[in-house]
């Protein structure tokens, strides 16, 4: 999408998506949403069931951490920083598919049999109540893009903001903003004699040029960040997006979407994880000390999930396949207290026994979050009701 497109997009969607919100944010809060994609085991990962039999628990060890609890014993960082986190164990879902199954992890409801977007997803959900950054940014921002990370009936004018190449592109300004001023000055002198745009196309128009010469263009140019070597920005595209997602934050961004594939691990786990789990391991410890060291930790809340888990016992490929009935979750920052494991799984880690969560659960806890009302209703593109958060039962 070249500049004038996505600027023409933008301002048309705007007239025809829901209007409902207001055009300012309420306060500084963002999340940083990180999606493990491919499905990473739990077993692995968040709760290693050390005493289950040899075909069950994790062959990559255990780790203990602050509490006496364990976590898979390739998460070192995470161990030393468990004060800091909170793991879910309970949380999970009853869909085994990939793409219908993130879809549910990124929207809070099922979508078992539609291709189509039919409900919006979380960053969408925070731009249709949170508007337009007043800071120059755009409010959800993808650094990559996820199945169901879409507006759905919001309108597209609330499709969170790409940083791909293009993405970057279109924020590079071809001349300068008094050049594009006297340009658009001219535009209104010709609009003002039609007399036929809304008042919502101008002030949206006038957001796009915010964002072009705001802080987004300079949240995205890494040239003279100082921690680039610190996230390996340079070799991992998880750390470079992690690092992006730090400085969009900081920028005034509300909700910022990361993902890092590559767990879907039907062969040689143990192997897998031994690749790429350190990654992982040491890029979620850089984001946290980074958050802290920029004073941003206690008004960011990272949210860390995958589409499901995998099975509880290893297939004759060493490997694991697709299981949702438990699910990993992690929670950091946003001003709550960490340092607690949440809920519990049977003996082997495929049934939750205690404190069971769902995507629902999972959508009113960040609803919460921003200062929803969990009676919220909001209307579809045919004025359809559509209550956003009514089968939630808890705040997780």
């Amino acid at each position: 999408m070249n500049r004038r497109n996505f600027l023409s997009t933008l301002g048309a969607t705007y007239v025809a998506g829901n209007l409902s919100y207001s055009m300012e944010p309420k306060d500084d809060k963002s999340v940083i949403f990180i999606f493990l994609s491919g499905g990473i085991s739990a077993i692995d990962f968040i709760n290693p069931v050390p005493d289950a039999p040899l075909e069950v628990r994790s062959n990559r060890g255990a780790i203990k951490i602050h509490n006496g609890e364990v976590i898979g014993g390739d998460f070192i960082n995470l161990a030393k920083q468990s004060k800091d986190w909170t793991f879910v164990r309970s949380y999970h879902h009853r869909d085994n598919n990939h793409e219908s199954a993130t879809y549910w992890s990124m929207t809070g409801e099922p979508n078992f049999r539609s291709k189509e977007d039919n409900w919006p997803s979380y960053g969408s959900m925070v731009s249709n109540q949170r508007g337009f950054s007043n800071k120059g940014v755009p409010t959800y921002v993808q650094t990559q893009r996820i199945t169901g990370d879409g507006p759905a009936w919001l309108g597209a004018g609330h499709m969170g903001y790409r940083t791909d190449l293009q993405g970057i592109e279109n924020l590079k300004p071809k001349f300068t903003k008094g050049q594009l001023r006297r340009r658009l000055n001219i535009t209104d002198a010709i609009e003002k004699n039609k007399n036929h745009l809304p008042k919502e196309w101008v002030d949206l128009r006038e957001k796009g040029v915010d964002v072009i010469y705001g802080q987004a263009a300079a949240a995205l140019n890494l040239d003279k960040e100082p921690a680039v070597d610190k996230y390996s920005a340079k070799t991992s595209t998880f750390g470079r997006d992690c690092l992006l997602a730090r400085r969009l934050v900081q920028a005034g961004s509300s909700f910022v979407t990361v993902t890092n594939g590559g767990w879907d691990m039907h062969q040689g786990i143990s192997q897998g994880f031994e690749r790429k789990a350190p990654e992982l391991d040491t890029i979620l410890s850089v984001l946290i000390n980074d958050l802290k060291e920029q004073g941003l930790l206690d008004k960011t809340l990272i949210v860390v999930t995958s589409e499901f888990s995998r099975t509880f016992k290893i297939n004759r490929d060493a490997g694991r396949d697709h299981m949702s009935s438990c699910n990993s979750l992690l929670f950091a920052g946003g001003g709550f207290d960490h340092g607690n494991v949440i809920g519990k799984t049977n003996a082997t880690a495929n049934e939750v026994v205690e404190d069971e969560f769902s995507p629902k659960d999972l959508a009113w806890t960040l609803g919460n979050y921003f200062g929803m009302n969990k009676e919220l209703v909001l209307h579809d593109h045919v004025n359809r009701p559509r209550p956003m958060f009514q089968d939630a039962k808890v705040i997780i």
